[in-house]
């Protein structure tokens, strides 16, 4: 085309304005790269904040209850002595005075407050008055204090939307250091754990875990170029082409202020595997041009002009893969998804500008001697080998169709049935300090998940209200015992000041209210219009599981169907556990619509392109059996589905349509050329198949290094990701060979028969014609 052309002869005419923008950008890059923000698996991750569920989570729940706990954990012979004691009051005392501490729950409180109820003097007092004031506390110890040797401190905070990552980490700092103030004595172990403390180690680990995985992606990749490209001269080019491309990436994150998160984090190796062979197409087809005889101004208008082209087509097809992730319900997911768009574009402009750009200059100013032992037709041996492996399974098209048909068919079966990794605990090393910490804590104190019913009206506190609120949770306690281990609310409160009974009058009830602690009303009322239930039930995790949780939160709304509140109040379910059931059951079921919104469009956008309806199914075809494959090594390599591995099906249509397409544009230029399909198939084969091993085999090696990744998610995906880039090589040189050639075979036989017939109705034309004359 006459444009690439131009565009081939702008690039060669001004490679300083080219560098010198490239420098620009990737101090523009530098510069935004600094304000990415750091997301760890919060709520904000997994739901859309425009979502009905994330408002009624959010405004409801998290902003008028809703507080983050920090535990400290004590441990000892006798954690209620009074020397320990003592040293809690003394944390206690100190943490109340801490700014964003919004509540403080102890043993010691008690203790201290039952003494001041007596003596007007707040202290800890004697042991033996310490025994009797426990003894006479009833059932609230046990939440505190299980056994003589356990304990624990509840530090209120508020939750993660409410403060920043730098403000959580010196309120963990604080912490810390007053563990060590209040001076616990010899032999008692004293630890920090909770929610906050375990996300805050997340983060610190991928933070830095992060830098170590991509450094060993590029040792990796320096590797797999140095063994599948060294044919070519400045083999190792690419890498820095494309690791440029990452910094623009990086820079487009934070102008556009998308976070960065474990998912997110995934997309790079993605980006480093496919712009790579961005790189690698453009430098390969330089280095067959200059092999040819033909000079570097020549070879590289020459390549501009037959590649830029058919890597956009591949790039944009590959961009509807991931477009297709942009409808996904969960913001992770969605911000995997831009990142990858807006990366492949910048690998692209890398690849076309600089790094031709990089060659043309290297190469006028240090040309390369003839190597007479080496013919731009002999190609590579891995290009020969390819050559082979086609040639072979083009002879023997029907087993291969059928073996690829019945694989793909089961496949598809089998990845409905394959499981799904529901407990976002599974996702991190499980050797992690807080994660054993927090574990450990459930196991002494049980678990703490629960459920929240939000309860709207005009006074939720009027008697007959109360009195609903105090009935339902009796009723989940009878009917749902085997998973409701307890049911809090205010009315839980008033009954117990009120010597176990509900007051009938609205004055007393206000009273009793009033009188309450502060941490105890804000934690179940809000003004008189709202109200919290709190459900505890217990480890879900490891109870319930997900479709167990599932049906949990189905009984209870049926519940609440069942026992419907009095008129003028509404009650509405929400919780963390209800959020992220819903998130997971959204990609079950969306996982299987993104590929297939995937298919669809790229096999329209095939169609608009090249307006060709064989050109248009020939990548899409190849990428079913590979989705179909991948099933069967998701079901029986027992590898569950994460929010990550959910992104398959568009991964897979991302990384082998390229490869796909990049080859059918060879092919057909080669047909053109030699006007036979079956030679056009083995050139092609030849000439672009060391380049497309060598883009995969950099993709298999930079993905590898995800496996190494302390996070079982991202390694979890690393290994996903290096079995589909494997399988789209092989479907790509067998399968879709063999469907490039018998498709094309089609072709010839629907052109020839359209050619016979058009042959003879002219004939029948030319008869008529005679006839007509004749009479």
């Amino acid at each position: 085309m006459v444009w690439l052309e131009r565009l081939g002869v702008w690039i060669t005419k001004n490679p300083a304005i080219i560098i010198v923008a490239a420098i620009l950008l990737t101090l523009f890059s530098v510069h935004y790269a600094q304000q990415i923000q750091t997301q760890g698996m919060t709520t904000e991750s997994f739901v859309s904040k425009s979502s009905s569920l994330y408002q009624l989570y959010d405004h409801l729940y998290q902003q008028n209850f809703a507080v983050d706990g920090n535990i400290v954990l004590i441990e000892g012979d006798d954690v209620a002595k009074t020397d320990v004691l003592s040293a809690e009051l003394r944390l206690s005392d100190h943490m109340r005075t801490v700014p964003h501490i919004i509540s403080v729950q102890s043993i010691a409180d008690l203790v201290s407050d039952a003494e001041y109820e007596s003596t007007g003097v707040r202290s800890i007092p004697s042991q033996e008055r310490i025994d009797e004031i426990l003894a006479s506390a009833g059932p609230s110890v046990e939440g505190l204090m299980p056994d003589r040797k356990h304990t624990r401190m509840i530090l209120g905070m508020p939750t993660t939307a409410t403060l920043n990552e730098e403000q959580r980490k010196e309120l963990l700092d604080e912490i810390s250091s007053s563990i060590a103030f209040a001076d616990f004595p010899a032999g008692y172990s004293v630890i920090v754990t909770g929610d906050p403390s375990f996300q805050a180690a997340i983060l610190k680990l991928m933070n830095s875990s992060n830098g170590s995985v991509l450094l060993l992606c590029g040792v990796l990749m320096v590797f797999a170029l140095l063994l599948v490209f060294s044919h070519v001269r400045w083999s190792l080019l690419p890498l820095p082409i494309v690791l440029l491309g990452i910094v623009w990436t990086f820079g487009a994150m934070g102008f556009l202020n998308i976070p960065m998160s474990m998912v997110t984090f995934a997309a790079f190796p993605i980006m480093i595997g496919i712009g790579i062979d961005y790189a690698i197409q453009f430098h390969n087809r330089i280095d067959e041009e200059l092999m040819k005889g033909r000079n570097i101004l020549k070879a590289s208008i020459n390549t501009v002009s037959h590649v830029a082209l058919p890597v956009i087509i591949a790039m944009i097809i590959t961009e509807a893969g991931f477009v297709s992730l942009l409808s996904s319900s969960v913001p992770s997911i969605r911000d995997f998804g831009k990142v990858c768009i807006i990366g492949l574009i910048m690998c692209y402009l890398s690849a076309l500008f600089v790094n031709v750009t990089i060659i043309y200059v290297s190469e006028g100013r240090y040309p390369r001697k003839n190597d007479p032992e080496r013919s731009s037709e002999d190609g590579s041996a891995i290009g020969a080998f390819i050559e082979k492996t086609a040639d072979f399974c083009v002879e023997r098209w029907k087993p291969v169709l059928a073996v690829a048909l019945i694989f793909a068919l089961a496949g598809n079966y089998a990845d409905m049935q394959a499981g799904i990794e529901t407990n976002s605990q599974n996702y991190i090393p499980q050797d992690l300090s807080p994660l054993i910490d927090l574990r450990h804590m459930k196991e002494v104190f049980g678990g703490t998940d629960s459920i929240q019913f939000v309860v709207q009206g005009d006074d939720v506190t009027d008697p007959e209200n109360l009195k609903w609120i105090d009935d339902f949770g009796d009723y989940l306690l009878d009917f749902r015992e085997d998973r409701t281990e307890s049911v809090t609310s205010i009315a839980t409160y008033i009954k117990a000041a009120n010597g176990g009974v509900l007051p009938d009058d609205r004055t007393r009830i206000r009273e009793i209210v009033e009188a309450l602690p502060i941490s105890v009303r804000d934690s179940y009322l809000n003004g008189h219009n709202l109200a919290l239930i709190d459900v505890n039930i217990g480890d879900v995790q490891a109870n319930l599981g997900a479709e167990g949780m599932k049906r949990l939160i189905q009984s209870y709304e049926d519940d609440l169907a069942w026992m419907t509140p009095p008129p003028g109040v509404s009650v509405r379910t929400t919780g963390r556990q209800v959020v992220m059931t819903t998130v997971m059951d959204a990609l079950t079921s969306g996982r299987v619509e993104m590929s297939l919104l995937g298919l669809v469009m790229i096999f329209f956008l095939l169609l608009i392109v090249y307006r060709d309806l064989i050109k248009a199914l020939l990548p899409v075809l190849p990428m079913l059996v590979v989705i179909g494959w991948m099933g069967l090594v998701m079901y029986y390599g027992g590898i569950k589905y994460t929010p990550l591995t959910a992104t398959l099906g568009a991964l897979i249509l991302g990384v082998g349509s390229e490869y796909a397409i990049m080859m059918m544009e060879r092919f057909y230029e080669e047909l053109a050329n030699v006007g036979n399909p079956h030679d056009a198939m083995k050139i092609a084969a030849n000439r672009i198949g060391s380049a497309l091993m060598a883009s995969g085999a950099t993709t298999v090696f930079g993905f590898a290094a995800l496996i190494s990744s302390p996070f079982n998610i991202i390694s979890n995906f690393g290994l996903v990701t290096v079995l589909s880039v494997l399988l789209a090589l092989i479907i790509t040189f067998t399968v879709f060979m063999v469907l490039l050639i018998r498709m094309e075979a089609q072709r010839e036989v629907i052109e020839n028969a359209r050619r016979d017939l058009r042959k003879s109705i002219a004939l029948i034309e030319s008869k008529s014609w005679r006839r007509s004359n004749g009479n």
